[in-house]
């Protein structure tokens, strides 16, 4: 491989390029879906693809190419090279220097590349069984389990020329519960990991079995009110973090649409809030050691003590800020690298679930949102779904027909508990979170 990416860099240069990486990367996934209560489609797929970047005097060209087959990847050079020709010069493009890299463990595991789709079957029917014998009354509409194993590999013309093996297992159930004309809420769980050791099918399974299970016989609230509103970690994803990893991107703030814009060193949420943006964390399916443009990536202090301490760069951007990538380079084979974060994780609290729940005086805890919410002014407005109503430190019942609107950023200045326990969905890493003042509208 190494052989194609310095063709692919002598190619560009000899077409004129000023600057030229490329971007090469070979996956093999396996992965079985579940459909209405049955596994449906089993399949493997190899793929090989390679990514040019080049410069011309600051003219910016990119072709894309899924195949290793070197007149295909000199064609791509060529072609590359004339859309930058054709394009405008723009006097912040350039691509990083070299710079050392260093390793992040527990990524990779070689049992990986001999991991088949027979095995992911037989996983994905684990997961339905242990789903439905929790309760007859479960019913699974969809789900998924996938292997994916993957070596990338990316060189320049400034001597960066770097390679890692990557593996992802990752599964996912979703559904509701029927008992006769009562249907529950939809919910879904998922789980992953880096290791075919740690592969765990049966909690996402139980939990969600459980919580559709627990929301039939949701009744309508009698009132409307304004009170605390506790996220489930999937909840906190959808309604918190899609606004914050916005905010914090400097591609955002550049075109002035992040709320955070002028706000370094400020305080944009309560003290107990701490987010960090880190690829190092193995923990979360994001990490890998270097970003997609080869720069090192590190653990990055976004949000500590509710005072934002930084925004997530790419070189373009950062050249721009005038200041260095915060290595949140992102994007496959097929286009430009943007900017984005990796591993999003808050930091935990020290209480627990139960404890969080014991102070709501009145409120609602919610599994799932199903509505919009706006990631440049934090507006939201949606029903609450798989939610319950909690009442002087109790569950109550789940509800139904339950409206819930505010606005993120108000939210973060109204955190007002996270949990000590904390969930992996993917690329994030969340706790329960609790925010007051929130308005919910009874049906």
């Amino acid at each position: 491989m190494e052989s194609l990416l310095r063709l692919a860099l002598k190619e560009a240069e000899a077409h004129g390029a000023s600057d030229a990486e490329v971007y090469a990367a070979v996956t093999k996934e396996s992965e079985v879906f579940i459909e209405n209560n049955d596994l449906k489609q089993a399949k493997t797929q190899k793929a090989s693809a390679v990514g040019i970047r080049v410069f011309l005097n600051g003219a910016l060209g990119f072709y894309s190419v899924n195949s290793l087959d070197p007149d295909k990847i000199r064609n791509a050079v060529y072609s590359a090279v004339k859309i930058a020709r054709v394009s405008p010069r723009d006097k912040l493009n350039f691509l990083p220097a070299k710079s050392k890299v260093g390793r992040v463990r527990g990524i990779y595991d070689r049992n990986a590349e001999s991991f088949e789709a027979r095995e992911a079957a037989k996983l994905a029917a684990e997961m339905l069984k242990t789903a439905k014998s929790h309760d007859k009354k479960v019913s699974v509409d969809s789900g998924n389990f996938s292997a994916t194993g993957m070596t990338h590999w990316l060189a320049n013309t400034n001597g960066v020329l770097l390679s890692e093996k990557l593996s992802v297992f990752s599964w996912s159930i979703m559904g509701m519960a029927i008992d006769g004309d009562d249907v529950s809420s939809f919910d879904v769980q998922s789980g992953g990991t880096h290791h075919v050791k740690d592969i765990e099918v049966h909690t996402a399974a139980s939990e969600f079995a459980r919580t559709v299970a627990g929301s039939l016989g949701a009744k309508k609230m009698t009132d409307s009110f304004k009170g605390e509103m506790l996220l489930t970690p999937a909840a906190a994803m959808e309604m918190v973090e899609e606004v914050v990893a916005h905010s914090i991107n400097s591609d955002a703030v550049q075109k002035k649409s992040s709320m955070f814009a002028g706000k370094l060193g400020k305080r944009v949420a309560s003290a107990m809030l701490a987010v960090e943006d880190d690829a190092t964390n193995a923990d979360g399916l994001a990490a890998a050691s270097f970003d997609r443009e080869g720069v090192p990536h590190r653990k990055n202090v976004v949000i500590e003590n509710g005072v934002l301490k930084k925004f997530l760069y790419n070189t373009y951007t950062a050249k721009k800020a005038g200041t260095r990538s915060t290595g949140n380079a992102s994007g496959s084979t097929s286009s430009p690298p943007s900017v984005a974060t990796t591993n999003f994780a808050v930091k935990p609290g020290k209480s627990s679930l139960d404890g969080l729940i014991s102070e709501i005086k009145q409120g609602v805890m919610i599994s799932r949102f199903s509505g919009n919410v706006n990631p440049v002014n934090g507006d939201f407005s949606g029903v609450v779904k798989g939610g319950w109503l909690v009442r002087n430190g109790e569950l109550v019942h789940p509800v139904k027909e339950v409206m819930v609107a505010g606005n993120v950023f108000d939210c973060l200045k109204n955190l007002t508990g996270l949990s000590k326990e904390r969930k992996v969905i993917g690329a994030s890493i969340l706790p329960y979170m609790r925010f007051g003042r929130v308005s919910f509208t009874a049906g």
